[in-house]
């Protein structure tokens, strides 16, 4: 089960940290991934402190904020420990917006913290699988392979990667390409559960290959790796190092629901159609959609894995949540949450 602070089945996940209580800097804290981090840290007794532009949600009490936005000037942000850059735009009006906020706002932090003084211990950069881009279901990727991300989303996660990696002789720069990551307070894995709960699930291909990785096992990787000593401009895959095929995903989440569900089978041409469609109902709305050229992009790949190998050997980073475990605690903070 899962307890306040993180703990499964009430025991501390990880190990004792050397850095002991810090000051430390989550951007993104009001978010699905940085609420939790957020919760795990200050459950830890660190002094948390937030990068926030809007009022927050999910943060419990103790949180300290700093109001900012990655889009425009950026206040001092001086005497922090650990930086844990969790903040970024998974959906987007244009494509434009996923550069301006993923890259040039990844930028502006980093000459904030320069400009401030530095920081004295990691900056924690949260990428993605999508900045790598997809694999083969025999191979998975590996941190040395040539990324070729195949959306303007994984493209503007590259060009993030590489801002962080250009200050990576003044700061003690890490990478964690997360693969798709889910939990309670997620809204991606949302849209599986409506899917299968109406019973109509759309397929744009016969077999799909993902790795996947639940939240509480992100924010143990992030920990571990402010903690781990290894180089400064070091990447690391994230998941929890089992190859899913997405049949068996859905067919899972419809066992949860007690539900049976048909398979509609989505030919590529309809799928862009749809997706191109969609974007400009978003923009005719001025809002971002789910469903958008972009994400139909990766969407139409054969798979989606990372191998974990030097995560688990550098960080010592070990996955401890099943797919069953996390979609059942995933599933009922939807229902509590009101949000199925």
């Amino acid at each position: 089960m899962l307890v306040p602070g993180g703990l499964k089945g009430g025991r501390p996940l990880g190990h004792r940290r050397r850095w002991g209580l810090a000051k430390v800097l989550i951007t993104g804290a009001t978010g699905f991934i940085g609420s939790h981090l957020a919760e795990r840290l200050l459950s830890e007794g660190q002094e948390v402190w937030a990068l926030v532009r809007r009022e927050p949600r999910w943060l419990p009490k103790g949180v300290k904020l700093i109001r900012g936005d990655l889009r425009g000037e950026l206040p001092p942000l001086r005497g922090f420990h650990h930086v844990f850059h969790l903040a970024g735009l998974t959906r987007a009006k244009h494509p434009g917006e996923y550069f301006e906020v993923n890259r040039t706002g990844t930028e502006r932090l980093l000459e904030a913290l320069e400009a401030s003084g530095g920081i004295t211990g990691r900056f924690l950069y949260l990428s993605s699988l999508a900045a790598a881009g997809p694999s083969t279901p025999s191979r998975p990727r590996k941190e040395e392979d040539p990324p070729r991300p195949v959306s303007p989303y994984g493209r503007s996660k590259l060009e993030a990667e590489g801002v962080a990696l250009g200050h990576r002789d003044s700061l003690q720069v890490g990478i964690l390409r997360a693969a798709a990551v889910y939990g309670p307070r997620d809204d991606y894995m949302l849209q599986l559960f409506k899917l299968v709960k109406g019973r109509f699930v759309p397929m744009l291909r016969r077999e799909q290959w993902l790795s996947l990785c639940f939240v509480q096992d992100l924010v143990e990787a992030l920990i571990l790796a402010a903690d781990a000593d290894y180089p400064s401009g070091e990447v690391f895959f994230i998941s929890d190092g089992v190859k899913h095929p997405l049949q068996s995903l859905i067919d899972m989440v419809a066992s949860l629901l007690d539900i049976r569900y048909m398979r509609i089978r989505i030919p590529a041409p309809v799928a862009w159609l749809c997706a191109y469609g969609g974007e400009l109902f978003g923009r005719l709305r001025g809002r971002a959609v789910a469903f958008t050229p972009s994400k139909c992009a990766e969407a139409l790949q054969e798979a989606w894995l990372c191998d974990i190998s030097k995560a688990r050997e550098v960080l010592g980073f070990s996955p401890r949540w099943s797919l069953r475990e996390g979609l059942e605690l995933t599933l009922a903070w939807y229902l509590k949450a009101g949000w199925l």
